[in-house]
């Protein structure tokens, strides 16, 4: 029923300890119809080697994928295309699920009329035991400009089939709330499920943290371009608003 896509990769050195935090929660999940497809972009076995620890346990898939390694859009669109099951759960290296009921909870909210999904989250200080911010999501018109009001794609599921939508690979700082516009563009707004079921892992080697500024100017004014047709169609509607 639910494919967990997750783009893997080195870690500074860290990808043994993510992928063991990973699968010892999977393993605790009360709802068990689930395959786990990683799209390895390392240069090494050390992920390869911890997912075969896990196959007498988990229905693991690992895929190496050496295109364009480092970006983040390549990586998961490659996870997309191995995804089997009739919901793709999205999950960040470096993340991880709440608790034993995440995949649960995002399975009984996920009916017959959910195309997209979106959960709370919690942020914990690198360490996986200290939270310090629930974060409960929404979908703002302006969201692909940068103004993140849903959070990491970590917190996104979506419904598969051959029209799934897939991450601009032009896109590194913007990629996520990009998606959701495209998201939000094909099939209107998300389902909100207002219960935590991710926690997203706040490091000094995170994206955020280490993202040059010409790149993100390159691709905020990317967006613009992108989507001037959405500002203008914004703008009509608020002038037919006031002169009502």
């Amino acid at each position: 029923m639910i494919s967990i896509a997750i783009p893997a990769y080195e870690s500074k050195g860290r990808a043994e300890e993510f992928a063991r935090f990973q699968f010892e929660s999977f393993v605790k999940q009360t709802y068990q119809d689930f395959e786990v497809v990683i799209s390895d972009h390392s240069q090494d076995n050390i992920i390869k080697n911890v997912c075969e620890e896990y196959r007498d346990r988990l229905n693991i898939r690992h895929i190496f994928n050496d295109e364009r390694r480092g970006i983040s859009s390549f990586n998961i669109n490659n996870a997309i295309k191995y995804c089997r099951g009739e919901i793709i759960k999205f999950l960040w290296f470096d993340d991880f699920l709440w608790n034993e009921y995440s995949l649960q909870y995002t399975y009984e909210a996920f009916d017959f009329d959910t195309n997209w999904l979106v959960s709370a989250c919690e942020h914990t200080k690198d360490d996986g035991k200290t939270f310090y911010r629930t974060f409960y999501p929404r979908y703002n018109e302006e969201i692909y400009l940068g103004n993140n009001t849903i959070s990491s794609p970590s917190v996104l599921s979506i419904r598969n089939g051959k029209d799934r939508i897939y991450f601009d690979n032009r896109l590194i700082w913007l990629m996520d709330v990009d998606y959701y516009k495209k998201l939000y563009d094909k099939y209107g707004l998300p389902k909100i499920l207002n219960k935590i079921t991710v926690v997203n892992r706040d490091h000094k080697n995170q994206l955020t943290h280490t993202m040059n500024t010409s790149v993100k100017e390159r691709e905020l004014y990317l967006m613009k371009e992108k989507y001037k047709s959405a500002k203008k169609t914004k703008k009509q509607r608020r002038k037919q608003h006031e002169r009502k």
